[in-house]
């Protein structure tokens, strides 16, 4: 499968969104793709490669995160979907920092307070500033968090990306690949880093070291125990380990008899080389010890999963699942294998968003993030990112609170004991097998199954966006289309799935969330009352984002 590539997509914008004739405009297109059905799907005998346009009509700074996201992106998807989506959180509240730093009264959108550190000189509040210290974040926080993505970003930002752009040739800047001993040496005073920022004249490239810094400062206290130190640990820490003493109630070497069937039992997993283990937990402290982002702590308490109401044994749930599985079509399994990457997902719903904005002809009802001749500035597009990513780690530590609190079973394990031949999906179609060789159709992820994660991360994205639009006067609807699978691309069934190109499309936000969550039933992962549960957990958590979001520039 082609993972979605934003700088490429970003070429491509102006053919693809230029205002002239309804074949290139969403807006009047939307009226044709009527006809299909909200999940609707392009079927045709391959898939065409994109025709590459100019620039579209957005700030130049904006292309310098288009050719660093896919670095980025490349080393996140090896992390589970807890710490990726936590690494995404940071960067955007880092990109809107570099923001706020080079404004009056913007605020930091970790805090939500003034920032600690600011340029005093109001001359220096330029996007061309903010766009250098955007790329030196992101330099910065790599080699103290994520050093594997160093060398890629770097070859990326020097020309080595789809629109030979060369970052460092145009900003005439030469990026630090380490953070700043300076800054390093104020350590967490942020006196001393602001008397170190006022002698250096603000220079973009120092301010991207503090806020990296900064950001790196608050990562490492914020429940997720990235340095595996939480709990007092002194040598060999293991990064993200629990602090909570969780344990899973079944012993997966445990006698049958005595597993109690309905409560989540770790599933044998192998590297293909011989080498098997069953899961651990991933992250289980995450719903007690991790900070939101805009969440009240008060919620922790209050946002409760209704009880599924689960049969004891799961019978006639596994049914469900058995019998959805044998009629899996290649959309559905392209869309199974789409949403499960919440990178592309993210990449997909920023594409969105610009294309709106373009076609639109969008006017920024803020001042300062208007820009003669352009539709989106760099302040617009960070802002909109830093809000929805904060958005999808809310809802994720909510809904990995309800996993451990429930913690039940996942329908793999039912699946299993049922015994008896069944007759559903496997590698290379419907077949006739053992129950016990049953195996969903992608990796079932190491934690328990109510509720969906997916399901309330979609539903607190539906939220956000819907919210977000309406906060700066753009009507709801909102177009996504995904990233084409060619013929034969497929993850789990390569070379026979797709049998033509599909291109997932869908004309509302809403209608991507139902899909989404739908794919999760559709895969075998989950029970059908895992996805509304999910849903209802994490309702308004996308639209509580969307207002704090806008909370840090209304200030100004």
């Amino acid at each position: 499968m082609k993972v979605l590539n934003i700088s490429a997509v970003l070429s491509a914008l102006s053919a693809v969104f230029a205002p002239a004739t309804a074949e290139n405009n969403p807006r009047l297109f939307l009226g044709q793709l009527q006809q299909h059905q909200n999940n609707q799907r392009n079927l045709q005998a391959a898939c065409p490669a994109p025709s590459p346009g100019p620039p579209p009509p957005i700030d130049s700074e904006i292309l310098f995160l288009a050719v660093s996201i896919p670095a980025l992106d490349a080393k996140l998807g090896g992390y589970e979907t807890p710490m990726a989506l936590r690494f995404t959180n940071y960067f955007g509240a880092m990109w809107w920092n570099c923001i706020a730093v080079y404004s009056d009264n913007y605020k930091d959108t970790l805090t939500q307070q003034d920032p600690a550190v600011k340029v005093l000189d109001t001359s220096l509040h330029t996007t061309a500033n903010r766009g250098a210290c955007i790329v030196q974040t992101i330099a910065t926080y790599n080699s103290l968090s994520l050093p594997e993505a160093q060398e890629g970003f770097f070859s990326s930002i020097s020309g080595n990306n789809p629109l030979s752009l060369d970052v460092t040739a145009v900003t005439g800047i030469s990026f630090d690949d380490a953070l700043d001993p300076e800054v390093a040496a104020c350590g967490t005073n942020t006196g001393c880093l602001q008397t170190l920022a006022t002698a250096q004249n603000y220079d973009p490239k120092l301010m991207g070291h503090i806020v990296a810094k900064m950001v790196y400062d608050y990562s490492i206290d914020d429940g997720f125990n990235q340095l595996g130190t939480d709990d007092g640990c002194q040598a060999s820490c293991r990064a993200y380990r629990d602090v909570t003493g969780y344990a899973p109630k079944n012993d997966p070497y445990k006698i049958e008899s005595k597993q109690i069937e309905e409560l989540w039992e770790p599933l044998l997993e192998d590297n293909g080389k011989g080498f098997f283990y069953h899961q651990e937990h991933v992250t289980p402290h995450i719903g007690r010890t991790a900070k939101f982002r805009y969440l009240q702590e008060a919620e922790r308490t209050t946002r409760v999963a209704a009880n599924p109401n689960y049969s004891k044994k799961r019978t006639t749930e596994a049914q469900t699942v058995i019998s959805r599985m044998s009629q899996l079509d290649d959309e559905k399994k392209i869309e199974i294998e789409i949403f499960d990457n919440k990178l592309i997902v993210a990449n997909s719903i920023i594409d969105a968003f610009l294309g709106k904005l373009i076609s639109s002809g969008f006017d920024d009802p803020i001042p300062e993030f208007q820009k003669p001749g352009l539709f989106v500035s760099l302040e617009r597009f960070v802002h909109f990112i830093s809000g929805y990513l904060a958005a999808e780690l809310d809802s994720l530590i909510i809904a990995w609170k309800e996993k451990v609190n429930y913690d039940l079973v996942r329908p793999t394990s039912v699946i299993k004991k049922l015994g008896g031949s069944i007759t559903t999906w496997a590698p290379g179609g419907v077949q006739t097998f053992r129950a016990q060789d049953f195996e969903a159709y992608i990796r079932v992820m190491p934690h328990s199954e109510y509720v969906s994660g997916t399901s309330c991360l979609f539903q607190a994205v539906e939220d956000y966006v819907l919210n977000y639009l309406t906060g700066i006067g753009l009507s709801s609807d909102f177009p996504v289309k995904f990233p084409s699978v060619d013929i034969g691309e497929s993850v789990v069934e390569p070379g026979l799935v797709p049998s033509s190109c599909v291109t997932l499309e869908y004309l509302t936000v809403q209608a991507m969330n139902t899909a989404g969550s739908q794919s999760r039933l559709n895969g075998g992962m989950h029970f059908p009352a895992s996805v509304q549960g999910g849903k209802d957990l994490c309702l308004g958590i996308g639209s509580e984002a969307a207002f704090k979001s806008f909370d840090l520039y209304h200030a100004a």
